[in-house]
């Protein structure tokens, strides 16, 4: 016969957590009896209804002193009130606090996560339909934080309710029960979309309610017998026992050992076929308000009666963990400087604050909440504390994807930290990587221009006793810029245009990077103009668009220009240089036979030494000077062969007023009236 116990079987965090601050409660008020007497304490401690549905505990914490109210109107000046982790109606806390209780909310995160919800969307006059129980303690109080009543369902089978069908188009707001049957929830929001509500959906169920389903529902698939320890008032509990029944031929619904031992007395038939070995497979699994050591006593009770096989499985409950373990622990409760956490073993972990992260200044209430879920490694076993360090599992993380990269060759990335004169460090997390200067490019570059930067290296040699990591970047930028020339070939064909990136001059050319690939920029390729120097017009590092001329696929050389056909001056040359018009240019250059004048980059026309001037000239520079801005005329065009001929002594001409104009204003005097022509001459008559 093989007996197998779910791991999930027990409490889970929220009753967990419900149960440690009770307990140090109950830990407090015995402290202060012993050092002052019962005098020294004032208030009762008291829970608002029973802690957990558990009748065991409840009354092991009434034998401790603790009292259960029945309503907030029951609490006494100067109680201690513990809200149980079903949590409460907003106007509770209120009555409470009138009352002049002292509270200490113990409600599930998972709970308080609904409470939010129904807060926030009843507030925004949003219909709220909550799946579960509208009796169930947890349900009564959600329905305490919603400004409005809210509808609900407890089965896929239930009709839709009436005020949600008559107005199918308003906003309907779905939240669930954390014990809900993750099943029906299902159901239920599939048969909403099948009829096209407007749904917005949050999936409350609480994961350890998930967790513990889930396995029920696989153990009860594979055993003849189910055992279900647990509350006959817990909802976890029944929903369990309920999937149990669904997979499982024989069920066993016991709150402790008592209950088992009374359904084997009264089921002979059970017994039995355990007895003969028709009942081959048994499985136990408990709900989340069942502590250990009932747990313990169902198998003392099974043991027994059927062997002490039990005692094995009962082990899987709470594995032993080892210093150096890796385990996943559930946040109980956060303070400033530590977090407790349900790891699964038999005692709560705890973690301070520096053993969570390097920061110093973190916040850890900020940061961290109840409910989270943190991977941490086990740093102590003591008698009763655990010690877990999730900075610790950090750093082993980050060192085994160190050494798989080491194995593997896989890029890794950090930020450079530090820069020295042979090398940078740059940091992994939390792992420094000494990168030496030989190995940070393809070419030597300084390490101060990499500070502050992020960069992709491979770890080529980890020596985790002397701490020494080393990285080589120099290789991924070989790979980088094979990967870029491979996909800049497949680009290349002759006149394709590209952007590259000025990579080296010289006096006669300059290399451009075009993507892992240079090619030649030749100095009569660079402008349509004559240049002496690249350093003209180019610089290194400078952007420039450029056109593939020719291509070896075989020798890779690629020759490169700048002169684009739709930059070229000639282009429409005679229309901007037709024959007979006046055009401006600037002198650039004499020779014996003439001046040169640039009419635009590129393109130069020729005045004659014969058409500079009507009188003989015997050098060019007795008419003109080099930058000299000139007026010609074009006397001549030849695009094919790419001549202009220009005239200064024409333009000149046609510039020069006619000389009839300059006789005409010569000859322009002033009107005089003929009244004072006839007096100057009679004057000049009296005076001879």
């Amino acid at each position: 016969m093989q007996v197998k116990v779910a791991k999930t079987a027990g409490f889970c965090f929220g009753v967990r957590n419900a149960m440690s601050m009770t307990e140090a409660e109950i830990a407090k008020r015995q402290d202060a009896v012993k050092a002052g007497g019962q005098e020294s304490i004032s208030g009762r401690l008291c829970t608002l209804g029973p802690l957990i549905h558990n009748a065991d505990v409840i009354r092991r914490l009434e034998e401790q002193g603790v009292v259960v109210l029945d309503a907030p109107e029951a609490a006494l000046p100067g109680d201690r009130v513990i809200i149980r982790a079903h949590g409460v109606g907003k106007a509770v806390y209120e009555k409470l606090e009138e009352r002049g209780a002292k509270i200490i909310d113990a409600t599930c995160p998972f709970v308080s996560k609904i409470q939010k919800i129904a807060e926030k969307e009843s507030a925004a006059g949003n219909t709220l339909l909550i799946l579960g129980n509208p009796n169930h303690p947890e349900v009564i109080g959600i329905q305490g934080w919603a400004g409005r009543p809210c509808l609900f369902m407890q089965s896929p089978d239930d009709e839709i309710p009436e005020e949600i069908r008559k107005n199918p188009g308003q906003k309907i707001v779905i939240a669930e029960q954390t014990t809900f049957k993750i099943e029906n929830f299902k159901k239920i929001v599939e048969k909403f979309k099948e009829l096209r509500y407007n749904l917005c959906v949050y999936p409350t169920i609480c994961s350890a309610t998930a967790s513990h389903q889930k396995e029920a529902e696989e153990l009860a698939s594979e055993s003849d017998l189910m055992i279900v320890v647990g509350g006959v008032h817990s909802s976890n509990t029944r929903k369990l026992a309920e999937i149990c029944e669904e997979h499982c031929p024989a069920v066993c619904f016991a709150e402790n050992a008592e209950g088992v031992q009374e359904y084997l007395r009264t089921h002979p038939d059970i017994r039995e076929k355990i007895q003969s070995g028709t009942i081959q497979r048994i499985g136990v699994t408990a709900g989340a308000s069942t502590p250990n050591y009932i747990l313990q006593e169902v198998v003392n009770i099974m043991s027994e009666n059927f062997g002490e096989m039990l005692q094995e499985d009962l082990k899987d409950l709470h594995p032993e963990v080892h210093p150096g373990d890796v385990v996943k622990g559930i946040v109980v409760q956060v303070t400033d400087n530590e977090i407790t956490l349900d790891i699964g073993y038999k005692a709560d972990a705890t973690m301070y604050k520096d053993e969570y992260s390097a920061d110093s200044g973190i916040n850890l209430k900020e940061t961290v909440k109840v409910g989270d879920e943190i991977p941490v490694i086990v740093a102590k076993i003591g008698d009763p504390d655990v010690l877990v360090s999730h900075k610790r599992y950090l750093q082993n993380q980050a060192y085994f994807e160190l050494e798989e990269a080491y194995k593997n060759h896989q890029v890794l990335s950090g930020t450079v930290s530090e820069t020295m004169d042979n090398g940078v460090v740059a940091a992994y997390k939390n792992y420094r990587v000494f990168i030496p200067a030989s190995l940070l490019d393809i070419h030597k570059i300084d390490p101060k221009t990499l500070e502050g930067q992020e960069i992709s290296f491979r770890i080529i040699r980890l020596q985790r006793r002397r701490n020494r990591i080393m990285g080589d970047r120099r290789s991924v930028c070989f790979d980088e810029r094979n990967a870029r020339r491979e996909e800049t070939l497949a680009k290349i064909e002759v006149g394709a245009r590209m952007e590259g990136t000025i990579k080296t001059l010289m006096s006669y050319c300059a290399f451009v990077d075009l993507g892992g690939i240079d090619g030649m920029l030749h100095i009569s390729e660079m402008s349509w103009g004559p240049i002496r120097n690249p350093n003209q017009l180019f610089t290194v590092g400078q952007k420039v668009q450029v056109m593939i001329k020719s291509f070896d696929p075989e020798t890779r050389k690629i020759s490169l220009t700048a002169k684009l056909p739709e930059t070229n001056p000639w282009n429409n040359a005679e229309e901007k240089y037709a024959i007979g018009s006046l055009v401006e240019g600037k002198v650039v250059r004499f020779t014996d036979f003439g001046a040169f004048v640039e009419l635009e980059q590129g393109l130069d026309g020729l005045i004659h030494i014969s058409r500079l001037s009507d009188h003989f000239v015997k050098h060019p520079s007795e008419v003109l000077e080099i930058n000299q801005n000139v007026v010609v005329k074009v006397i001549d065009l030849n695009p094919e062969q790419k001549r202009i001929s220009l005239s200064l002594r024409d333009a000149v001409a046609e510039e020069e007023v006619p000389e009839e104009e300059y006789v005409e204003e010569e000859v322009q005097e002033e009107e005089i009236p003929a009244e004072e022509i006839t007096e100057e001459a009679s004057e000049e008559t009296v005076e001879q």
